[in-house]
């Protein structure tokens, strides 16, 4: 036996509004699915990062690149404190005067601005002759710097809204 009882309609929806309230639907839960999953890889990267660089302990990139804290005001106003660079691996080939840089010291990383070659001291055969410079600093970086401590050079920036 077949019920002939018609369901009545929510008024003013009719079959093709159904339709696009079921697609809508299904939209949003693809988008929602989507963001989920890029979080969970931006997260496991990171992990991924901190531990590589814990056990081998130099810097790891992923695919290239790795976020870097910046904590003082030497490259202010290009980069301010607290801001976040995206570095992207590079050695001394990749560099040309001018570039802003991130290597190592006994301190720590720094991020300065590529000024050039000391040609004195590349004369001299010293393998610590490249220039550096904060921007908000009014000379050039006392020590030169050895071509081998350079980790990359900053491919963007990101600073805070709130300064």
């Amino acid at each position: 036996m077949k019920n002939n009882v018609k369901r009545p309609e929510h008024p003013g929806q009719n079959r093709e509004t159904s339709v696009l309230y079921s697609l809508a639907g299904m939209m949003k839960d693809a988008v929602t699915t989507i963001v989920v999953a890029a979080s969970v890889l931006v997260i496991a990267g990171c992990l991924y990062m901190n531990i590589k660089e814990r056990m081998i302990g130099d810097m790891a990139f992923a695919f290239g690149y790795k976020p870097v804290f910046i904590e003082s005001g030497s490259m202010e106003p290009m980069i301010r404190t607290g801001a976040v660079i995206l570095l992207k691996k590079a050695d001394y080939s990749d560099v040309k005067a001018g570039d802003i840089i991130t290597f190592d010291t006994d301190r720590g990383l720094v991020t300065h601005r590529f000024m050039g070659i000391d040609e004195t001291a590349l004369r001299e055969g010293e393998e610590a002759c490249l220039v550096t410079k904060g921007d908000a600093n009014a000379i050039t970086d006392p020590e030169r710097l050895d071509p081998k401590r350079i980790r990359g050079k900053v491919a963007a920036i990101f600073n805070p809204w709130w300064r």
